[in-house]
Order: structure tokens, then sequence, then C-alpha cells
């Protein structure tokens, strides 16, 4: 399974429409960071978070746990 595919499944279970278009910035862009082609399987997690510092490092604290929640949730499909 690619790291868009994984991605695409999580949004797809997510009922609130609302929900699906907030997470998908925040799991687009991290999918894009990681390579979207490659197998979520070969993503290490100090990748995943080393993505998500450089994208959101600067952000509120509210903001970087709720990215980092979504891709928590993300690995676990």
């Amino acid at each position: 399974m690619t790291v868009r595919t994984a991605a695409d499944l999580f949004l797809d279970s997510l009922g609130n429409p609302n929900t699906v278009r907030n997470y998908g910035i925040a799991v687009g862009k991290t999918a894009e960071r990681l390579g979207e082609v490659r197998p979520l399987a070969s993503v290490e997690d100090a990748e995943i978070g080393e993505a998500l510092e450089l994208l959101w490092g600067r952000s509120a604290v509210n903001t970087w746990i709720a990215r980092r929640e979504v891709h928590l949730r993300e690995k676990t499909l």
C-alpha cells in the first residue's frame, strides 16, 4: 500500500465532510512530503515526525497536536 492509498483510506473512513476537508489538508501535504507513491511500510516513524515538524513546526501547539493525531490514526489503518 502506498502512502497516498493509506491517506485516502484514512480520509474515506471519516464521516464528517468538514473533518475530511480539514484533515485532507494535513494528510495531503504530509503524503506529498513523504512521497505519495512510496510504500507505507517503508516509512519510518521518525520520518513522519520530521515531516510534521517541517510542515507545522512553527504552528500553534494545538495545530501541531491535531496534525500529529491525524497521522497517528492513519498509521493504524
